[in-house]
């Protein structure tokens, strides 16, 4: 499935944090020789999402230049310490108008492919669910899809609540595609990065 075979599809990609528990800006972190910031950006790209926006705030200085040449839209949230929620509605707020739907990305989780973020469009495409999201281990987490009908849910966010709660509030519209846990990995301490093997 391309781009030109299903409805418009952003990625909003969460990269606001301060990485505190790494010590330095763990964006800047690569694996296969790309900075995470730009690997979640390829990936988007290459999944079939139609806009990218990237939500910057801590290290935005470091991160901005790594996304040179990419077709996303960088976004700073001056009001990251906030919570996530405050990225994801900068994420919202941001979109286009002929956007039917919108994929909630962690930056630091460098194994999800762009394979899962094509299984989660053709999966909106033909379950014609509401929310799409990733499940491992028995849970439901990110990425996730989210249709349009439910952005304003994204906005009412507070604190550091991530999207994960809009799906507790309408279980009914979850649909899910299977991932591995190794994939769902995200990177938080030099341990996780140590242990996956990523460069420093």
């Amino acid at each position: 499935m391309t781009g030109a075979d299903h409805p418009p599809v952003a990625a909003i990609i969460l990269a606001a944090g301060a990485s505190t528990r790494m010590g330095k800006p763990k964006l800047l972190l690569t694996h296969q020789g790309v900075p995470l910031v730009r690997r979640a950006v390829e990936t988007a790209v290459g999944g079939g999402c139609t806009d990218v926006v990237v939500v910057l705030g801590a290290n935005h200085e470091q991160y901005r230049p790594q996304l040179q040449g990419t077709p996303a839209r960088l976004l700073h949230n001056p009001e990251f310490s906030q919570g996530m929620s405050s990225s994801i509605r900068v994420g919202i707020e941001a979109l286009a108008d002929d956007a039917r739907a919108a994929i909630i990305m962690l930056a630091d989780q460098p194994f999800i492919d762009r394979g899962v973020i094509k299984r989660l469009i053709s999966t909106y495409v033909t379950s014609k669910a509401k929310i799409v999201a990733c499940a491992y281990d028995g849970v439901h987490g990110a990425p996730v899809l989210f249709d349009r009908a439910l952005f304003l849910e994204l906005l009412l966010l507070e604190g550091d609540q991530g999207a994960r709660h809009v799906l507790t509030i309408y279980p009914r519209n979850v649909t899910t595609i299977e991932i591995s846990p190794n994939a769902a990995t995200d990177i938080d301490t030099p341990e996780d990065a140590r242990r996956l093997l990523l460069d420093d």
